[in-house]
């Protein structure tokens, strides 16, 4: 199969090495324009989108269908695992049962779109904002990990403090 390369009309930088269905699938949706250049193994030059699909068949079962949105995949799986992982503690008190499960679904929705990769067009919009919304979710995730770390080390380096000065080590962070 060859490797497909597209020239990024925002940036003018090249991106590549992708895989025929997937560059085509970006001209389809619009985000490759006809008079941008693209280029594979085999051509002699950089030749037009518009020029270079009109000559290709559409990959099997694909036809008129997009990729999904970049990282959709990725976010959907930190997410689910950071969902498991965020319960496993309250699943104690049975509290956190609903968010494993959540987590577990999530995990579950992301394996379904490993089987359909391709999506129609007018779908794009709900799958972008889709992305959009576990990016936030896992960012806010980084952070209060980020959060908790330096709460630990901070409480850590008082803790040692007090016990290097011979005074009472705090129990909690909250003075009674």
């Amino acid at each position: 199969m060859a490797n497909w390369y597209y020239v990024v009309s925002k940036t003018r930088e090249k991106s590549g090495p992708h895989e025929e269905s997937f560059v085509r699938a970006k001209f389809i949706a619009g985000e490759i324009a006809p008079e941008a250049l693209v280029w594979h193994d085999g051509l002699a030059n950089w030749i037009p989108a518009g020029q270079a699909f009109a000559a290709l068949k559409a990959p099997a079962g694909t036809e008129g269908k997009v990729p999904l949105p970049d990282g959709l995949r990725s976010w959907m799986t930190f997410i689910g695992v950071m969902t498991i992982l965020g319960a496993l503690l309250p699943s104690v008190a049975l509290v956190g049962l609903p968010m494993l499960l959540a987590g577990l679904g999530l995990l579950g929705a992301r394996a379904a779109l490993d089987r359909a990769p391709f999506i129609p067009p007018d779908l794009v919009p709900f799958f972008t904002r889709l992305r959009t919304f576990f990016c936030c979710w896992g960012w806010m995730c980084i952070l209060v990990l980020f959060l908790v770390v330096v709460l630990l080390l901070a409480y850590s380096g008082i803790a040692l403090w007090a016990l290097s000065t011979g005074q009472v080590a705090p129990h909690s962070l909250i003075a009674p």
